[in-house]
């Protein structure tokens, strides 16, 4: 007897509550663009609201993906595509905050600190900009006609999109699979999609880029059923975080290299200067990675397997 509830419960109360989530950030967005406070406060909580808002996105697509196993897929597809793309159409002005969290915490001499502030400060009268479009975005929906995914249909105002996600979840009949058993297998295919990227070396950006993506799916994986699989999935959602946390200084190092060496506007004593000191913050950053690296690539052999799972 199962009385443990079914997937498809837990499934649905998780994005009904990201959704609240999402929404409140994307009300608290709105709220600091269109009465800014004074001062440096402004920024900080703009960001802030972003960030969560952007978490909240995240986790919905990590659930979604779970949910296409209890849910009929085509009826969800738009949405995980609308879903994606205000993820993406987000992620450049939070690219630029942490740019310059990262710049900032650079080592560097007072005069090429005074360069590189001075460059920071143009870019970001530039990325007035992105903050409008972004505020266009949350209020009123895609100023253009983007596809959810190609040959789909169009993106709708993210509201739409979760109106339709509730419908989904409250009114369509879902399969009916133990919590536990669904459990068993999305938290071991995401453990061992870990140890298929940790075997890529750690100087490959792109790549640890991509096991960054597989740890952030695995620990919000973890966390959905953290209550039916109890010790095995929090162990892995800790870990998760843990090598997420790494990997992430070590994303926002690469793509401020990678920015840098593209930059327009710095001296070459400057550039030089902030470029070598990256290099050596990931030198740093890698040495941390690696030995985690070690351990992943046999992570899915350690998820315990005590009570074998139903195929779904």
């Amino acid at each position: 007897m199962n009385t443990e509830g079914f997937a498809h419960e837990l499934v649905a109360a998780a994005l009904h509550a990201l959704m609240s989530d999402a929404r409140a950030a994307r009300e608290r967005v709105l709220l600091t663009s269109a009465s800014p406070p004074a001062g440096s406060a402004e920024s900080g909580a703009d960001e802030e609201a972003l960030h969560d808002f952007r978490v909240a996105l995240r986790r919905m697509r990590t659930i979604l993906r779970v949910a296409r196993e209890l849910f009929r897929r085509k009826r969800l597809a738009r949405i995980e595509g609308e879903i994606r793309y205000h993820a993406q159409a987000t992620g450049a002005l939070r690219d630029e905050e942490v740019l310059r969290e990262t710049l900032g915490a650079l080592d560097l001499s007072p005069e090429a600190r005074a360069e590189l502030d001075a460059w920071l400060a143009r870019r970001a009268r530039a990325v007035k900009n992105e903050h409008a479009a972004v505020t266009r975005l949350l209020r009123d929906g895609p100023r253009e006609r983007v596809l959810a995914f190609p040959g789909g249909k169009r993106v709708r105002r993210l509201e739409r999109s979760f109106e339709a996600l509730a419908a989904r979840l409250d009114g369509d009949a879902p399969r009916l699979v133990p919590t536990s058993d669904l459990g068993h297998v999305v938290l071991d295919r995401a453990a061992r999609d870990v140890a298929k990227w940790a075997l890529r070396d750690v100087a490959d950006a792109d790549a640890m880029h991509e096991l960054r993506i597989r740890y952030k799916r695995l620990r919000y994986t973890a966390d959905l059923f953290a209550a039916p699989l109890g010790a095995t999935a929090t162990r892995l959602a800790k870990q998760a975080a843990r090598m997420q946390k790494h990997l992430g200084e070590l994303h926002d190092i690469d793509q401020a290299r990678l920015t840098l060496s593209r930059a327009r506007g710095l001296g070459p004593a400057t550039k030089g200067a902030v470029v070598a000191a990256l290099h050596a913050s990931r030198v740093a950053c890698a040495s941390k990675v690696e030995p985690h690296l070690v351990k992943a690539r046999t992570l899915a052999d350690r998820v315990p397997d005590d009570e074998p799972p139903v195929a779904v």
